[in-house]
Formats: structure tokens, sequence, C-alpha cells
């Protein structure tokens, strides 16, 4: 059997470059939500789907702030600007805002939930995703991969590249080639205009953006 041992890890820059990216545009929260219900659907699980489950929550845990345990960069509203911001953080109860009837409630995303407190998934999915959760334009997949893939190792051979990164997220989130329309509907593999190193070998320091409660990171 081959090797599956990590060998890379993401570096502190692209993490904070993938945060600084999805906070600067307008993204509606329950995204995360949905890339985790869609992909539980592909699997045949939604109905083991839960707004607790670690496997999602733990896409927005983060160290630093010792009463609000999230640290989440998808806004549909409020400040924007350079940086990494304090109010990015969230507090602990944010899994109840994803419960079946809570997502039912809400302007966009409620074909997420059933009134009778259930996840769903219609078979418009992608494009309700498109139009309520990025508002009409996609996002970038190394972005978001550079944020929910921050804690992943990587197996890699050669020399990393952005792609690696892309292929990792398509991985996590259950984007195989035979969902390419989707994909190339909801995100681009737009990068930065700078030149800075995706991955470092592992082991290495963990990555961890910590931050003091209520400053920036």
């Amino acid at each position: 059997m081959p090797d599956l041992t990590a060998t890379h890890v993401l570096t502190t820059d692209a993490v904070r470059w993938g945060i600084e990216t999805l906070g600067l545009r307008k993204l509606h929260p329950t995204f995360v939500v949905y890339l985790y219900l869609r992909a539980k659907a592909r699997s045949g699980t939604l109905s083991d789907a839960s707004a607790t489950s670690d496997e999602l929550l733990s896409l927005i845990r983060m160290p630093g702030n010792p009463r609000k345990p999230y640290y989440f960069p998808l806004i549909s509203r409020g400040q924007r600007a350079d940086g990494l911001l304090h109010t990015f953080w969230r507090a602990p109860n944010i899994a109840g805002s994803w419960s079946p009837g809570s997502i039912h409630r809400q302007q966009s995303g409620a074909w997420l939930g059933t009134e009778d407190g259930e996840y769903a998934m219609p078979n418009d999915h992608t494009e309700l995703a498109f139009n309520q959760m990025l508002f009409g334009e996609p996002v970038s997949a190394l972005a978001l991969g550079a944020y929910f893939l921050r804690n992943d190792g990587f197996v890699l051979t050669g020399t990393p590249t952005p792609e690696d990164l892309v292929a990792g997220f398509r991985v996590k989130f259950d984007f195989p080639s035979e969902a390419e329309d989707d994909f190339q509907r909801l995100f681009t593999s737009q990068g930065p205009d700078d030149d800075f190193a995706w991955f470092e070998k592992y082991p290495q320091s963990t990555v961890e953006l910590n931050a003091e409660e209520e400053t920036d990171v």
C-alpha cells in the first residue's frame, strides 16, 4: 500500500491570504454548511448530518479567544477591510443557527432545511447556492481551501503548487471530475498577485492564527 503519511501543511502566509481574500467579499455564512451538507448528500448520509458535527465545526474552530471559539471569515454584511478582523470571531452558539429548523427560516439558504426539521438538498442546489450564497459571483477555491484546510496534512511529491491546494479542496468537499460543472459554476482558481510559499514540509510549527479577544489576528 502507498505511504499516506502527510508530507506538507499550508503555510501561515497561505492561510492568512485565504482569510483576507474571503473577508473582502460578500459571502453568505451558510455557504460552509451547504458544502458540508452537499458532501453528505453525495455520500448518501444526509440524514446523519448535524450542526454540532465536529466534521463541520472543525472547519471554523480556532484557538485564541476564550469566549468565541470559532473564527469565520464568511460575511454577507457589515465591516469589510484589509486585514484579519476581530468581527470574524463567533460565539459557541453558532451551531444553533445552522440546525434544519433555523436554516429553514433564513432568507437565504432556507432550501437546506424542511418544515419537518430535516436537512434537504434540492436538485437545483448549485444554482441556488450560486445566486443566494455567492450572490452571483464564483468564489476562489484557493481562498476557501487555504482557510478550511489549514489544519490538514497533504501527501505531496515534487514541488508543491497552488493546484495541489485546489485538488485537496475538491477531495475534502467531494467535487470529483463528474461534478466539474458544479465546480466551475461555484468556484474560480484565482490566486494572489503576491508570490509566497503555499506549503511547508511537515512536521513544522502548527499553523495557528491566534488573537487576543476583540483584537485583530
